[in-house]
């Protein structure tokens, strides 16, 4: 099954946790200060500051601050190139410094002049490699995106220099707004299916590609097939340098395509799915044994998703999902049912019965007992109460909404997206007044 999209908005926030490791003394040594004494310290030592900007809750930052920031390689370069600091954006004394910088990602990695001006902000967790190439670049070991593609212009037929800046162009693409990031985005999308063209073969199946091909080769569905198609092609030469990672390509390009084309009624999805156990069966061999064979779990899914889009048919939707539940068994995951029953929302809310309100009920309810993403907590709580508003429960759909909302307070630090959700329950609570009336 595909993530869920809400349906109030869309954002990933990942499991808490305990605590927030510090680099140890073999790798990089953070300063102990405040931001403005870490600033202070810089100018002393006319170096520029690194910060990483991370939250308790950030599995990517506690990753990080584990296997990255202890490594030897990385100490030595940070401890000598930078003044380093580590904040914890959402305590009090550290928000506004986060919305000075733009935060509202973790983690997001900034190297600041020691005049407090940016040099570059860096959203997501690095792996050493990526996250000493930043390093570089900002202190001016290293060359930037916008040189390196003066070069490009210059070379355009070097496959090097088109490779760098592939590599370099989401972290670049990141950082551009409105009609720069446009322009750039034309730029890099035409360069891209250029690379490809031109090395498609042998020559194509390497890490940095992979890397390459998984960042920036979403935008057109038929050449993602097209891609699909080359890597399951290949296979075992892709795992050999990717592992089951190139497996997993060809199955999340297979499963989105087989699911767009049920939802809109087109029989296509079939032959999608007859893929699973011929062409691309050796790709699917890598997903974890269940109660269910994928062939067999796509099939029951699919089928329904096409009944209940094209015909609306909910009964049979929804005697197929409890089938594959009962064969997922405890394999069955928070986003299967979630997911399982936001579909039946979207594609027949409005002439689902009573009993079709209870078993969305239902599984939302299993959702919920393993979810621990506030957003998604959120957004099935909402669900609940949708049902039972429109089971007229009016009192339980108070409860959910009221839940919800309540939920929404751990979101402080994304304040757009918080507002957002507030403002949505709070209507959904004010039409639940009309309601009563």
């Amino acid at each position: 099954m595909k993530p869920i999209k809400y349906f109030l908005l869309s954002i990933c926030l990942l499991m808490s946790l305990a605590s927030y490791a510090q680099g140890s003394a073999k790798g990089i040594k953070f300063f102990t200060g405040t931001f403005s004494q870490a600033l202070d310290e810089a100018r002393k030592q006319h170096k520029p500051v690194f910060v990483d900007f991370f939250t308790t809750w950030c599995g990517p930052c506690k990753r990080m601050a584990r296997e990255v920031f202890t490594q030897d390689s990385v100490g030595a370069f940070f401890n000598e190139k930078f003044v380093c600091l580590q904040l914890d954006a959402e305590k009090k004394e550290n928000v506004d410094i986060a919305k000075q910088y733009k935060v509202d990602a973790y983690p997001t990695l900034a190297f600041i002049g020691n005049d407090g001006k940016a040099i570059s902000v860096n959203v997501g967790a690095m792996d050493a490699g990526a996250l000493l190439e930043a390093a570089r670049m900002a202190v001016g070991e290293a060359i930037g995106f916008e040189q390196l593609y003066e070069q490009y212009k210059k070379s355009p037929t070097d496959l090097a220099i088109q490779q760098q800046l592939l590599l370099k162009a989401p972290n670049f693409l990141g950082a551009q707004e409105g009609m720069e990031a446009e322009k750039w985005i034309t730029r890099i999308r035409k360069l891209y299916n250029n690379y490809i063209e031109s090395k498609k073969g042998p020559a194509l199946i390497n890490k940095q590609d992979y890397l390459i091909i998984s960042a920036l080769g979403n935008e057109d569905k038929d050449k993602k097939t097209a891609m699909a198609d080359f890597i399951n092609a290949h296979l075992p030469q892709w795992k050999t340098v990717v592992g089951d990672a190139a497996a997993y390509y060809v199955i999340e390009h297979n499963d989105a395509l087989i699911e767009d084309l049920a939802k809109a009624g087109d029989l296509k999805y079939k032959d999608c799915v007859a893929k699973i156990n011929k062409e691309y069966k050796d790709a699917y061999a890598v997903i974890p044994q269940t109660g269910i064979a994928p062939y067999d779990k796509t099939v029951l899914y699919s089928d329904a998703l096409y009944q209940l889009y094209k015909h609306k048919d909910a009964g049979s939707y929804i005697k197929a999902m409890n089938e594959m539940f009962n064969r997922l068994g405890d394999k069955a995951s928070s986003t299967d049912f979630g997911k399982a029953a936001q579909d039946l929302y979207y594609a027949a809310g409005s002439k689902l019965t009573a009993d079709q309100h209870r078993q969305a009920i239902q599984w939302v309810e299993k959702a919920l007992q393993s979810e621990v993403s506030v957003m998604d907590r959120v957004n099935f709580l909402v669900m609940i109460g949708d049902s039972y508003r429109e089971l007229k429960n009016y009192s339980k759909a108070r409860e959910y909404y009221n839940q919800a909302y309540a939920e929404s307070l751990q979101m402080a630090k994304q304040e757009a997206a918080q507002q957002m959700i507030q403002v949505a329950v709070m209507r959904k609570l004010s039409a639940l007044e009309l309601l009563e009336k």
